[in-house]
């Protein structure tokens, strides 16, 4: 037998004591008084005092046991056997919620924790049938829990149970597998509190058929309260176990560039990340890799400590424009569904760059055109745009442009500078080069402003970098950062030979030190180049002169026609446009929608499905809104790279590629034992079982409430009570009186 509410005995049976205490302190209220005629009563109550004292004791007896079935009666007590069906109403609701998240595709031996939940429902209900009464079928699948908010009916609810039914659930079963969702166990719990209430003489049994992760059941407290909310409505609670041990697994938790992409022919360094879900060290593990279907030299992973995540560089290099993909594959384990990870990516011919030369005699632009496009046959994948200060004030051009570069402008207006820092903390990069045209007062307080603006440092005066006659000391020294990565720790680089004669001193830093950076110093330990995140975006400040031409103090450095400045000019734009090169990569269960402009497109749209055996095609007629095209796929079901062949106006046909990632983290293969989940699930009472063990002699799945038997009762205590009292009174009627 169980209860509704189990608290309430806890609460009520103790007032069952009640009418035995007062009966006690009535007693001690009698006082004795010496009287003649007592003798002849005394006598009597010697004769008779058998049988008041089991009148008493039987009158005592129904309070008290009308207390206990008002206690019980509210308790809502459940029988759960067949006897029941004597005493209670037998309509009992089986609610099952089913994990169907892809960590249920654990494999141990011939078997995975899906088939197992499949084989735990088909019983579950065969032994729901034998039991007399009404039999009725909820079945909540995990996956489908998160779209019942946006009208999504279930695949049964309130089903009335019987052969036919059950049938077509091992049938829908069947013909379903895990989904590639990493959905937890709070969002099914919330779908089931928000089910219909009980109907009159209903009672509800939860099944929470899982595999029980640690990841998600662990300190989690939304899960437990859900829980424990859910067992407060539900006459039993049956925890079913899938999966009886912890296995081995690794899974690929990162495939991107490591700053943003690059322009075709360009090459890009991407990051694959490992994650080892394990206790165990793995060792020698090699990750395949494709790029537009051929094969790259595989990544190789010497060691990834247990619950580590350890991440490899390779390079690539998409040969022309248009989307490009590429493909990581881990070797098979207990878990496949994230052994692979995606990208795709839309790659352009080359990035715009607007840059704005104020110096007088424009010479800083040719050097860093010059080294951003030097033309010929090398492919740096940039397209600097050089304009004068004026062009500034066209503030809706500026968003056309990966990155802006100021050289040497003496001053912005208002607009301007406001301009500027919008674009920046969109996500924009800027970079300042400084030189003798530069109004330190208006970059201290517009652009400076106390710390608060565009630029990290405030400006001092142009200043002279002192020989301090040791040839062997660079003049500039360089920070591990992407800008300088690359000449880092080199000996005898180009970077000796550099030459710095005048720089601007700084006054002080900004007022948040933790977003400005030093990247490069001069020997004096000087700033010499200066960075400060802004938003989303990054302003870097070089406090020197570009150009070595001559100036009315002299040349400020030789460091644009050193060797190492193309390098360092190619990084810096990487660096500053990564926010701007983007890609697009979605995790499954997200929503495939973009826009196309109206103007340029058809609304026609064919959609290719990854990894759906043989390949689904899809048609869309996407809508119009505000001169655009909404193409919506819905959402993302599986992981892949999904291809939207789109059809322009004017030209050949064109194509989308969007990469569609599992969550990795599903991929944490440690689970709650039957101690530990005890541990989690204290002051929750639950029935547990494995799956695998569940068979048909297992009881307690069905149930008869006993409400209305208990409620007869108390009427017929109540009665009894009444009856008795007046018989075991001493007020009893006199005949041949009349009132």
């Amino acid at each position: 037998m169980s209860f509704l509410f189990q608290s309430l005995l806890t609460i009520g049976l103790p007032l069952v004591a009640l009418p035995l205490v007062i009966h006690l302190i009535n007693l001690r209220r009698h006082q004795r008084v010496n009287w003649a005629a007592m003798d002849f009563l005394l006598e009597s109550q010697k004769r008779n005092k058998k049988w008041i004292m089991l009148r008493q004791l039987l009158l005592l007896m129904l309070r008290t046991t009308a207390i206990a079935l008002v206690v019980l009666m509210l308790a809502g007590p459940i029988l759960m056997s067949q006897w029941g069906s004597l005493l209670g109403s037998g309509v009992t609701h089986h609610v099952l919620l089913v994990d169907d998240s892809y960590s249920m595709s654990d494999r141990s031996q011939d078997t995975t924790g899906w088939d197992e939940a499949k084989g735990a429902v088909s019983q579950i209900l065969e032994q729901a049938t034998a039991n007399p009464g009404t039999q009725k079928l909820t079945l909540l699948r995990f996956s489908v829990a998160t779209d019942l908010s946006a009208g999504k009916e279930m695949e049964f609810a309130s089903r009335s149970l019987d052969r036919g039914v059950i049938e077509e659930v091992n049938s829908y079963l069947e013909s379903e597998s895990v989904t590639e969702t990493a959905v937890g166990p709070s969002e099914a719990f919330q779908a089931a509190l928000a089910l219909p209430e009980r109907e009159p003489g209903e009672s509800r049994i939860l099944y929470v058929i899982s595999d029980f992760r640690s990841r998600q059941w662990l300190d989690n407290n939304q899960t437990k309260q859900l829980l424990g909310q859910l067992r407060q409505e539900v006459a039993d609670l049956q925890l079913v176990q899938c999966i009886n041990q912890t296995h081995p697994n690794l899974a690929i938790s990162k495939l991107e560039p490591e700053a943003g992409i690059r322009a075709a022919g360009v090459e890009t360094w991407m990051e694959l990340g490992v994650t080892n879900f394990s206790d165990k060290q793995a060792v020698a593990v090699p990750v395949a890799v494709t790029q537009d279907g051929q094969k790259l030299p595989a990544v190789e992973f010497d060691e990834i400590g247990p619950g580590q995540t350890v991440t490899r560089r390779f390079r690539v290099a998409f040969p022309d424009a248009g989307p490009h993909q590429v493909t990581a594959q881990l070797p098979g384990d207990a878990l496949a569904t994230d052994n692979s990870r995606y990208f795709a990516c839309d790659v352009p011919n080359s990035f715009p760059l607007l840059v704005i030369d104020g110096s007088g005699a424009g010479d800083d632009a040719y050097y860093l055109r010059t080294a951003l496009s030097p033309g010929g046959s090398a492919k740096p994948g940039w397209s600097p745009r050089v304009e004068p200060p004026s062009f500034l004030r066209n503030h809706d051009q500026l968003d056309n442009f990966a990155a802006i570069f100021l050289l040497d402008v003496p001053r912005l207006d208002e607009t301007e500078v406001t301009a500027l820092e919008d674009y920046v903390r969109a996500g924009g990069g800027v970079a300042l080069f400084l030189g003798p045209d530069v109004q330190p007062s208006f970059y201290n307080e517009r652009l400076y402003r106390d710390g608060t603006g565009l630029i990290p440092v405030e400006l001092d005066v142009p200043t002279q970098l002192l020989s301090v006659g040791d040839e062997e000391t660079p003049d500039v020294s360089v920070e591990d950062h992407p800008v300088f990565r690359i000449f880092a720790g080199q000996r005898n680089s180009f970077l000796s030979v550099a030459r710095v004669n005048f720089y601007y001193a700084i006054s002080g830093l900004g007022e948040s030190p933790e977003q400005i950076r030093v990247l490069a110093r001069l020997r004096n330990d000087a700033p010499f180049v200066v960075e400060k995140q802004l938003g989303k975006g990054h302003v870097v400040v070089q406090l020197c002169k570009l150009s070595p031409e001559p100036t009315s103090l002299g040349v400020w450095s030789n460091w644009c026609v050193n060797p190492v400045f193309p390098v360092f000019a190619n990084e810096l734009a990487g660096y500053l446009t990564s926010a701007r090169r983007d890609f697009d990569t979605q995790e499954v269960g997200s929503q495939l929608s973009f826009t196309l402009p109206e103007a340029e497109y058809k609304p026609e749209v064919m959609v290719r499905v990854p990894r759906s055996g043989q390949e689904e095609v899809i048609n869309l007629s996407a809508r119009a809104e505000s001169g655009n095209y909404l193409v919506d796929a819905g959402l993302s079901k599986v992981s892949g790279v999904w291809q939207f062949e789109l059809s322009p106006l004017q030209q050949e046909a064109d194509r989308k590629l969007v990469a569609v990632n599992v969550d990795s983290v599903e991929g944490d293969l440690n689970q709650l034992d039957r101690d530990k989940l005890a541990t989690q699930l204290e002051a929750i009472d639950y029935q547990y079982s494995l799956a695998s063990q569940l068979t048909a002699a297992d009881e307690q799945l069905a149930g008869f409430r006993l409400g209305d038997t208990l409620l007869a009762l108390l009427l017929a205590a109540l009665v009894a009570e009444q009856w008795l009292a007046y018989r075991a009174s001493y007020h009893g009627r006199v005949k041949g009186v009349s009132r």
